[in-house]
């Protein structure tokens, strides 16, 4: 589905680069039940003085723990965090609204075709706990990816659509 975004593109994927995936409380039991070791993958950082769950890169390695280099792909491919399959897409907030986006330097391409894809994320559990922490998913993108907005073209999607976790 995501195959030739654009044919002009450099970028890696973030299974492959310097992104750190994020992984809520939802996704870790779901990588729990898929990697019995699941403990030496995942690390602990600090967001704004809030510890927070990440996957590990490979020593050495911009690859995710996780990636197989041989096969290329995940080896917890169905269990794989949300941060993760949010990929090649991303949220941004303006004024008080988010809106899903997608880098591209290709700005004309007819991005109809995502708005399945987009609407099974809207409704997943895991999506719900990334937005209710949208301001450790935001300021972790910044932390990676400085300035990302600003230095790539973007192309708004639409507004975001969720209900709020009940407390």
């Amino acid at each position: 589905m995501f195959e030739n975004l654009c044919s002009n593109c450099n970028h890696k994927n973030c299974c492959t680069d310097s992104a750190v995936p994020l992984v809520f409380a939802n996704d870790l039991k779901k990588i729990m039940n898929e990697d019995p070791e699941y403990i030496k993958n995942i690390k602990t950082i600090n967001i704004k003085g809030r510890q927070v769950n990440a996957l590990k890169k490979k020593e050495a390695s911009t690859e995710c723990t996780y990636w197989n280099e041989k096969t290329g792909q995940c080896r917890i491919y169905n269990a794989r965090p949300i941060d993760c399959r949010l990929y090649p897409f991303d949220i941004i907030q303006i004024k008080n609204s988010y809106y899903w986006i997608v880098y591209s330097c290709n700005k004309d391409s007819d991005w109809r075709w995502s708005e399945n894809h987009l609407t099974t994320l809207e409704n997943d559990e895991s999506f719900k706990h990334l937005m209710n922490d949208f301001d450790v998913f935001s300021d972790h993108t910044k932390m990676i990816l400085p300035n990302e907005s600003e230095k790539t073209p973007y192309v708004i999607l639409r507004k975001v659509v969720w209900n709020k976790l009940e407390s």
